[in-house]
C-alpha cells in the first residue's frame, strides 16, 4: 500500500502533522538558541552558578497538576517543552498505529494509540525537567544565588510566567544560565532581551525577571 496514502488517513494525518511540526520547531530553537549565544556579547556559560533544582512543588489546580504531569512550569521554556511534546505524541501514535492496525479497526486502534502518545509525552517531558534540573544543580560557584538579583542579563529562550532561561552576568563579569520566570501577569520575553533580575525563589530555584527599564545604559562596557 502507499505510505504516503496511509498517512493521509485521518487516524494517521492527526499524528504525522503534530509529528512534522514537532520536529521543525525544536530545529528552530535549536538553530535560535545556538545564534543567541553567538551573537550576543556574553551569552554563554562562563560562570556556573549554583542553582537548585526547579522541580515541580505543586500547582494548587487540577489544571495545573495536568500540566506539571508533562512537564509544564517545571524550569523548562515552554517554546522547548512543547515542540518536544507535540513530537512525541505524533510519533508514538504513528508506531501504534502501524501495530494496532493489522488486527483492530481504526474506530478501536485510535484511541488506545492517543493515550499511548499521551503516556509517552508525559514521560518524555517529566525526563527533560528532572534533567534540566540536574543540569543547573550540578553548577557550583563562588557567588551565591541571591548575588545575582539586580543583574543584567539577556534571555536565551523565551522567559513567560511558567518558565524559560537566561544568561545572567555577575559582578565579576561572569555568565550564569539560569532558570527563570516572569512575574505573574507581565508579558513573555523574548529570546534575546536584555532583562533584570528582581528576585530569586528558593523555593522552587527560579528567578523572577523583567524587561530592562533601561536596556541599552544595563550593557556592560
Amino acid at each position: 500500500m502507499n505510505p504516503l496514502g496511509e498517512l493521509l488517513n485521518w487516524w494517521n494525518f492527526v499524528f504525522a502533522l503534530p509529528l512534522a511540526v514537532g520536529l521543525l520547531l525544536s530545529l528552530g530553537v535549536v538553530l535560535m538558541g545556538a545564534h543567541g549565544d553567538h551573537a550576543h556579547d556574553g551569552d554563554a556559560d562562563h560562570g556556573h552558578g549554583d542553582h537548585p533544582d526547579p522541580g515541580d512543588h505543586g500547582h494548587g489546580s487540577p489544571l495545573g497538576d495536568l500540566a506539571g504531569f508533562f512537564g509544564f512550569g517545571r524550569g523548562i521554556s515552554l517554546s522547548l517543552l512543547l515542540p518536544m511534546l507535540m513530537a512525541t505524541w505524533g510519533l508514538v501514535g504513528l508506531v501504534s498505529n502501524n501495530w494496532l492496525s493489522s488486527f483492530l479497526p481504526p474506530a478501536l486502534f485510535f484511541p488506545v494509540s492517543a493515550l499511548l502518545g499521551l503516556l509517552g509525552a508525559a514521560l518524555v517531558g517529566q525526563g527533560l525537567a528532572r534533567l534540566m534540573g540536574r543540569l543547573f544543580a550540578s553548577r557550583k560557584s563562588a557567588i551565591q544565588t541571591g548575588d545575582l538579583v539586580g543583574m543584567w542579563g539577556r534571555a536565551a529562550f523565551r522567559v513567560t510566567a511558567t518558565g524559560g532561561a537566561a544568561n545572567v552576568r555577575d559582578r565579576f563579569g561572569n555568565i550564569h544560565r539560569v532558570v527563570c520566570q516572569t512575574l505573574p501577569g507581565e508579558p513573555e520575553l523574548e529570546a534575546g532581551r536584555e532583562i533584570l533580575v528582581l528576585d530569586y525563589d528558593k523555593e522552587r530555584g527560579v528567578y523572577l525577571v523583567q524587561a530592562h527599564p533601561f536596556p541599552q545604559e544595563a550593557r556592560p562596557n
